[in-house]
């Protein structure tokens, strides 16, 4: 249960994949023009010179900086002139120089060609192993902090910084042990160079500009550049990604001093970016921590970083979530409609086309390049198989999820829902057709991948549920709450390509008041593989459903509310399908099932492996459990449910990887305000002994649920309960006003305590 939505990355990890590059510009690098495998340096935005108002450092929100000009005069210390202005573009004119850092590094060339390269900088250290497993000292890249000495402020939100560090030249200790590792820091003025900034003291806001240029000619277009991966795709899960106390956010930033060059002693592992964020996504399925070794990564003060646990929450093939240039990102596998975009960068296509042993040993971390294909020493012979008519294929086939292209021959559609009167037998309108082939439609009867049934591969249902407005499903004829399942396989021909299938079930007079919902899940079964070799395969394609009315005055039904988007899902999910790959990329669907009154109750008491809470079951409702399994940075006590057939105990631990106060990552602008829409139920803790009837549960009151499956503490309880919150309570008390809740007089929109400022609510750093 849940399996993809378990598996978060943990928020102190690093953003996708490498990314290298940009031009002379802003905090990031907007309006990229994506470029296909040849090098091309974006184009950055003018610069735009402050105005002669004025803003303190301290209370500035945003920060606009441009780097406008570096030099490098003869002996060897770089000159970086840049602005700084507040989002109004009000001039900075405060700026303390002790929190203003530096970076300096060269673009390395390959031997594989002009389109690829690494970063290595010319500000070093050495680091000493003192903890782990390192027993040498490795060569780090770091930063310059700005000093007096040197920083010259205009007073018109203008500055200009002499760098202490000389470029051309190395300290001995450096040099010595760059040579022993085999690392070239002599100085290239033909080479492209960027240097990088971070802002600190600063609590609400930071930037990274960074500048590219060749010091020899002073260019900044037609340069070598490497832009491989882009921050706005780390940001779709990280939101924003911050690292090193946050203010390192800009992937262009970040590779000045994650590259080749840069080992962390004490593990003896690389932090070279391509390496390091591969390798913290692999996580778990890592082949070196299958095998009993753990990824650590020691950081700040030596602490220890372990990433062997994390579980990446969607196919880790799916390269272009990370890298994606203007070929393999024209048709990435997300479904039509969605929403989902991806952020293009000039070299976003170089994953699919240049093979190096840093990058592919990096998860494939098992490989022995040294017996590779008869030995390989460098990266030079990698394409010669692994590209298209090699004998391994091209890199973008080798990571081609079959499962995702077979999902593209897959669409359904609700014709119609019709009998949905009290007491009446719902008849459903359907069919599934193949947008791939003219939306022909699929003979449910006949077709292969339709008639693996008995194997458990082959699966359609129509759900049905009521009412909207809270679903219950009172009179489901069943011990629980979930929804009505009705054989989509076996239903009646309408002789058009769609089908039929009458309900056995009838909606239960009174109860049900309002509008239900009808909806299509299932999976087809699919070879992937080939005749000689079949590969059989579920295949999830995208649900979907219709509302239909039950007795609404005017026949026109009312649906559910959307409180969440099912985009946001899918910034870090990629395909939200969950049940065994039946139900995909609808959350109308979802909440069919985890509606207030469902629980773990029937599957718990048969748990092959029992929870350790202490409960006797634990609720379903969608609006905390989900809130429950993201929330593992801030619970004080781990969600546990039992899934399918209790064959599974799940407790959710892995933190979420943005920022989880910031309600707009999965929600609708309103979906997370108070007061609540009116008819939200409590949520169910105890079905009591009738288990078919919500009569005798025992529930949470709405709000509370909600806050409590976050703030799950005894402090946060005792001031939900202190606002009329109950945690023992029935909803005939919550319906009569027995029990009211007061949370939005102070949590409502616009009161003292919104919910939207305590919970510092913003739009995500996507764009």
């Amino acid at each position: 249960m849940a399996t993809h939505a378990r598996n978060w990355i943990m928020a102190a990890t690093l953003g996708l994949l490498v990314a290298c590059g940009g031009g002379g510009g802003g905090n990031s690098a907007p309006g990229v023009e994506p470029g296909p495998e040849a090098p091309g340096q974006p184009i950055p935005p003018e610069p735009i010179p402050p105005t002669p108002s004025q803003t303190p450092y301290a209370e500035a929100t945003v920060l606009n900086v441009y780097i406008t000009s570096v030099t490098i005069p003869d002996d060897g210390q770089p000159v970086v002139e840049f602005s700084v202005a507040d989002g109004n573009n009000n001039a900075i004119t405060d700026l303390p120089p002790e929190d203003v850092r530096f970076t300096i590094a060269k673009l390395e060339p390959s031997p594989q060609g002009s389109a690829t390269g690494s970063w290595q900088s010319y500000i070093n250290r050495i680091e000493v192993p003192t903890v782990g497993t390192g027993t040498e000292p490795m060569l780090q890249a770091t930063s310059e902090t700005a000093t007096e000495d040197g920083f010259t402020n205009s007073g018109d939100g203008t500055y200009q910084f002499r760098m202490a560090k000389n470029v051309t030249t190395q300290p001995d200790d450096i040099q010595a042990q760059a040579d022993s590792e085999g690392l070239d820091l002599s100085y290239q003025s033909g080479y492209t160079t960027r240097v990088a900034m971070q802002f600190d003291g600063n609590p609400n806001t930071t930037a990274n500009p960074h500048y590219d240029w060749v010091p020899a000619t002073g260019a900044t277009s037609g340069i070598a550049t490497m832009d491989i991966s882009a921050t706005a795709n780390c940001n779709r899960c990280h939101d924003p990604l911050g690292l090193h106390g946050g203010n390192r956010r800009e992937v262009q930033y970040c590779v000045t001093c994650h590259n080749p060059g840069t080992t962390d002693a004490n593990s003896g592992n690389t932090v070279d970016m391509k390496v390091m964020v591969h390798k913290i996504h692999m996580g778990a399925n890592l082949p070196s921590v299958q095998e009993g070794q753990p990824y650590v990564i020691y950081g700040y003060r030596d602490a220890e970083h372990d990433y062997s646990h994390v579980l990446y929450p969607q196919d880790v093939r799916n390269c272009v979530n990370c890298h994606a240039g203007s070929a393999t990102g024209a048709d990435p596998v997300y479904p039509e409609g969605s929403g989902y975009e991806l952020t293009l960068t000039s070299q976003g296509d170089n994953w699919a086309y240049y093979a190096s042993q840093a990058a592919c040993g990096s998860c494939h971390d098992a490989m022995d390049f040294s017996r590779h294909a008869g030995g390989q020493t460098d990266d030079s012979n990698c394409n010669s198989c692994h590209s298209t008519g090699g004998v391994a294929g091209s890199i973008e086939q080798s990571h081609t999820i079959l499962t995702d292209e077979a999902r593209k021959a897959f669409a359904a559609e609700i014709l119609s829902v019709t009998n949905t009167a009290p007491g009446e037998f719902p008849q459903v309108q359907y069919k599934v057709f193949d947008p791939t082939d003219g939306d022909a439609p699929y003979d449910l009867a006949t077709d292969p991948v339709w008639t693996q049934v008995a194997s458990g591969a082959s699966r359609l249902a129509i759900d049905l549920a009521w009412p909207t407005s809270d679903y219950t499903n009172t009179g489901n004829e069943q011990d629980n709450a979930s929804a009505v399942s009705l054989d989509a396989l076996a239903g009646t021909p309408a002789g058009d390509g769609s089908y039929t299938v009458t309900s056995g079930v009838p909606v239960p007079p009174v109860v049900a008041d309002g509008s239900g919902v009808a909806a299509l899940e299932g999976h087809p079964a699919v070879n992937i593989g080939s005749e000689e070799e079949p590969d059989e395969q579920r295949i999830a394609f995208t649900n979907v459903h219709e509302f239909f009315s039950v007795n609404e005055p005017d026949g026109v039904p009312v649906p559910r509310r959307t409180s969440a988007e099912l985009t946001s899902c899918l910034d870090c999910h990629q395909t939200l399908s969950l049940h065994g790959s039946n139900r995909t990329d609808d959350l109308q669907v979802c909440v069919t099932c985890h509606n207030p009154r469902n629980t773990d109750l029937e599957v718990r008491e048969i748990a092959v492996s029992p929870p350790t809470d202490g409960k006797d079951e634990e609720s379903l409702d969608f609006k905390t459990m989900v809130h429950g399994i993201h929330a593992a940075s801030v619970r004080e006590n781990a969600l546990q449910i039992v899934g399918f057939r209790g064959f599974t105990t799940y407790a959710y631990t892995e933190p979420f990887p943005g920022d989880i106060s910031n309600c707009l990552s999965c929600h609708t602008d309103d979906g997370f305000t108070l007061p609540l829409p009116s008819g939200v139920l409590g949520t169910t803790i105890d079905t009591g002994d009738d288990h078919a009837s919500p009569l005798d549960d025992t529930v949470v009151t709405p709000i509370t649920a909600v806050c409590s499956s976050c703030h799950d503490g005894q402090t946060a309880a005792a001031h939900m309960t202190d606002n009329g919150g109950s945690f023992d309570t029935t909803q005939a008390a919550i319906d009569s006003g027995e029990v009211v809740e007061t949370c939005d007089v102070c949590h409502g929109t616009g009161r003292i305590s919104d919910v939207a400022v305590k919970h510092n609510v913003h739009a995500k750093p996507i764009q």
